[in-house]
């Protein structure tokens, strides 16, 4: 895990426009601490295909279809899917009534890393 968190955090500098590798932290949230934008998540998942040969989708990161459990219609967490996800992501960040934009927020590098952990079954 710290392996891909220390590759992820290297290779997002030059995407989020970062000095050096030392103003990411495995806890930074990728838009409301870097200030990612829409247009770098495109570049971000490029580079994570190229990198760790995976595929992710930004519903993946917004957890817009996260398994059986996904989103209710009114887009808001339910403390079902809220304890489920911090099970997952080790985590106490998501909460009952979080919408997938507020989830897109505070998504670190550690919850990306973890993703990425996932789909190549290291």
């Amino acid at each position: 895990m710290q392996d891909i968190e220390k590759k992820l955090m290297e290779k997002l500098v030059p995407i989020l426009g970062l000095d050096s590798v030392n103003d990411i932290r495995p806890e930074s949230a990728l838009v409301r601490d870097l200030g990612a934008e829409s247009i770098d998540f495109v570049e971000i998942l490029y580079m994570i295909e190229n990198e760790f040969g995976v595929k992710i989708k930004i519903s993946e990161i917004t957890m817009n279809d996260y398994g059986a459990d996904g989103f209710p219609e009114d887009g808001r967490l339910t403390p079902a899917l809220a304890e489920k996800l911090n099970e997952d992501f080790g985590s106490d960040q998501f909460k009952e009534g979080q919408t997938t934009a507020d989830i897109f927020q505070i998504f670190t590098v550690r919850n990306l890393a973890k993703v990425i952990l996932k789909k190549t079954g290291e």
